[in-house]
């Protein structure tokens, strides 16, 4: 199994880079914020935002372990026999080194923009768990710096940084090189 985790700040990219891999290279999508979810669903949780998902995955990872979310991805990876991963937002370190404990078949890629443009792609996309106040989306990365510690290092810790400020082919376009220089 090949796993390509995908990091960055809300509204980079991530998703949608996720998605072109999806779509161009046969791989399936598994985003933590899903996998919570789903749990969150399970244990019958109600109005579930961004905030209330980030105090669940908390509260679960004090009890459980900080790879706890990171461990449910591969698991669901190997029952379902997956050979090509994207796991979309990994945002914490002990995640990260549970990922790189597969060796050569897991690679981290970070996604960044500019925070301007992040704002407005959120906007854009309309999902409940975003706000359209930009004093509001600042409280939110604060909020997941936070929560996460690899959130503002995770640019540092990335095998691969792909820019994301411009348009969507420049975005494919470094995927691909990225792709290429892996073999993959």
């Amino acid at each position: 199994m090949k796993v390509l985790g995908i990091c960055g700040k809300v509204g980079a990219g991530k998703d949608t880079l996720a998605d072109y891999l999806v779509r161009k290279h046969n791989f399936v999508k598994i985003t933590m914020s899903d996998i919570i979810k789903k749990e969150m669903e399970s244990q019958n949780i109600k109005d579930i935002d961004r905030f209330r998902m980030q105090q669940f995955s908390k509260e679960m990872k004090e009890k459980y372990g900080n790879d706890i979310w990171a461990k449910a991805c591969i698991e669901y990876a190997r029952q379902n026999h997956i050979r090509r991963v994207v796991i979309s937002g990994i945002r914490d370190s002990v995640e990260l080194d549970y990922f790189r404990t597969l060796g050569d078949d897991f690679k981290l890629v970070a996604v960044k923009a500019e925070q301007e443009t992040r704002f407005e792609r959120t906007k854009k996309r309309k999902s409940l768990k975003d706000t359209e106040i930009f004093a509001d989306f600042i409280k939110q990365e604060v909020n997941e710096a936070k929560l996460f510690d690899l959130y503002s290092t995770c640019e540092e810790k990335a095998d691969f940084v792909i820019n994301n400020n411009t348009i969507l082919i420049g975005l494919y376009s470094a995927t691909e090189a990225v792709l290429k220089e892996l073999g993959w």
